[in-house]
């Protein structure tokens, strides 16, 4: 059997007691092998340590409380501070290993209350509330590139109202989860390296860091947007009123309007328009897209040109010498062939010029005279002998020659007849220029429709390019074909027969001679008769939304005024007794 005696720890204390102090020890079996000392109650001293495990090099403060350094187990974290009851308590300063540190207020150990962090990693720099070690409350965060953020935080978020200034914008306004959220104001800088305009204005909601919702836009330029977003774009319904004009008030997606015009249609019900000389007329302009619709859209500014068919000049000719350095470029057509511009204007002219029937009247007055001419030619030549077939058409073709060239009249020595000096019945030419009209004025749309009323096609400019190129082409032509007339031997003619036939020859050309003179005398007055290209381009500037529309264009055909109708006058009826009677009057008369 073996027993156990329990002893007391301090026996020193134990022997210097007195025999009446001393306890008596009273062996209590507890089983036939063991036996147990009974229990002694000592008090028990309560040693103060850290939170954390002792491995300071420096002590701490007497029962944990007060200033000291504490480096923790794994050299990574170093704190400098006061202390309360072995936990961090009050202000300190506490280091990380990679240069990130934080110096503020600490409680029961943890960093909560106001102070300052900076991250070494990222360079930035936090001063504000903080919450169990989260940057939690209001604060301001500075960013390496001079961006500042000054506003609330939610665990490390910026989260709620705050104010974020960057080198390029200012936003004041919502935040949830770092992301702009909820209603806010953001303020562009002049200067700018994105897409988005530069200095541009926009106050209304946010979703996820975009503009969604209700908002107004204003941008640089002046334009201004106030409407519905989606995803950072025009999308629903929206009012828009652009720098150069423009308004548009409707449905818009994915950041342009649902309905966008593409293209411009002039109306018209017959191709070629056909006008008259120092007649008016009326060109309306549809804004049309892609499905021929009517686009309501108001402001777009049209500008309405004519052109005239361009002539390439030769080369080394003086209207190519002439042209070299002009700057006005021929215009493309979908007709198959290049204009270039000519006066258009509004000006009201003066429809002054003879009419159809004015002129035919004119011309056959003319030819009476010439018959006459002719008549007293053929009286006079009766005594002369007759020329030889030879001589006669050598004095046809040189007749011929001379009236080419000759504009005043026809030779009279060899021909016989003497052309007119000038245009009989007081046809007159102009030999003043008249000043260029003002072009027309470009139009403004409303409700996607431009009517210009009053239209008239000025008359040329001096030395107008496609004219003068006209006519050099015909005056090539003319030369080109001209030659001796030939003559059939076997037919005789007399000298009198002779020049009847020059006489004959003599009147259409003398004719065509007027009717030049006469069409000059208009154009100073008028447009030359012929075809011309009636052009209508979009001039918006800037262009809406970036985006020119395509131009149209359209044929005129010019012609002379209509003849005016003449009411007939109604003459004396023929009186058929009333004659007979008369010539038996007459007659009885002479026999007596």
């Amino acid at each position: 059997m073996t027993s156990v005696l329990a002893l007391y720890r301090n026996h020193d204390a134990l022997m210097n007691m007195s025999s009446n102090q001393q306890p008596t020890l009273i062996l209590r079996k507890l089983s036939v092998d063991e036996y147990v000392l009974p229990k002694i109650h000592t008090k028990k001293i309560k040693r103060v340590n850290s939170e954390r495990k002792p491995f300071s090099v420096n002590p701490f403060p007497k029962l944990g409380t007060g200033h000291g350094v504490y480096v923790f187990e794994n050299q990574y974290f170093k704190y400098e501070g006061e202390w309360v009851k072995g936990k961090k308590h009050g202000f300190g300063k506490l280091l990380l290993k990679d240069g990130t540190y934080y110096e503020g207020q600490f409680n029961q150990g943890e960093i909560t209350g106001t102070g300052f962090k900076f991250f070494s990693e990222t360079k930035c720099k936090y001063k504000g509330q903080f919450l169990k070690g989260e940057m939690h409350g209001r604060g301001i965060m500075e960013f390496p590139d001079s961006s500042e953020y000054e506003g609330n935080f939610v665990h490390n978020r910026k989260n709620g109202y705050g104010v974020m200034r960057t080198p390029l914008t200012q936003y004041d306004g919502g935040y949830q989860g770092n992301m702009r959220h909820g209603e806010g104001r953001m303020v562009y800088a002049p200067m700018r390296y994105d897409k988005t305009s530069n200095g541009d204005r926009y106050e209304g909601y946010w979703v996820a860091d975009k503009r969604h919702g209700p908002g107004v836009l204003h941008c640089a330029d002046g334009s201004i947007f106030d409407g519905n977003f989606d995803n950072d774009e025009f999308h629903g319904h929206g009012l828009y009123r652009h720098i150069s004009g423009v308004i548009y008030d409707g449905m818009w997606l994915k950041g342009f309007p649902a309905k966008m015009a593409s293209k411009l249609h002039i109306v018209v019900e017959n191709t070629p328009m056909v006008i008259r000389q120092g007649t008016p007329f009326t060109i309306t302009v549809q804004c049309l897209n892609d499905e021929n619709e009517v686009v309501g859209d108001e402001g777009r500014e049209i500008q309405i040109t004519a052109g005239f068919k361009y002539y390439q000049p030769s080369k080394g000719s003086a209207l190519f010498d002439m042209i070299e350095d002009v700057e006005d470029k021929p215009i493309d057509t979908p007709f198959g062939y290049q204009v270039v511009h000519y006066p258009l204007t509004n000006q009201e002219q003066e429809n002054d010029g003879p009419s159809e029937e004015d002129e035919e009247q004119e011309l056959s007055q003319s030819q009476t005279q010439l018959d006459l001419k002719e008549d007293e030619d053929e009286n006079q030549n009766n005594k002369e002998e007759e020329i030889k077939e030879g001589e006669d058409g050598e004095k046809l073709a040189e007749n011929e020659k001379q009236d080419d060239e000759k504009e005043d009249g026809v030779d009279n020595s060899g021909g016989g007849v003497e052309e007119p000096d000038e245009i009989p019945n007081n046809t007159t030419t102009e030999t003043e220029s008249v000043p260029l009209p003002p072009p027309v004025p470009n139009c403004r749309s409303e409700e996607g429709v431009c009517v210009w009323n009053e239209v008239y096609l000025a008359p040329a400019p001096p030395m107008y390019r496609p004219f003068v190129a006209m006519e050099e082409a015909e005056n090539d032509k003319k030369s080109s074909s001209r030659g001796k007339p030939a003559i059939n031997k076997d037919d005789r003619r007399s000298s009198i027969g002779l020049q009847r036939v020059v006489t004959a020859a003599k009147i259409p050309s003398i004719l065509d001679k007027m009717r030049r003179q006469k069409e000059k005398a208009l154009e100073e007055k008028y447009a030359k008769t012929g075809e011309y290209v009636l052009m209508v381009h979009d001039v918006t500037n800037p262009p809406f939304l970036g985006r020119t529309i395509e131009p149209a264009f359209l044929l005129l055909k010019l012609k002379r005024p209509e003849a005016k109708k003449r009411a007939k006058k109604e003459g004396k009826k023929w009186d058929t007794s009333q004659h007979i009677r008369r010539s038996m009057v007459a007659t009885e008369g002479s026999e007596d």
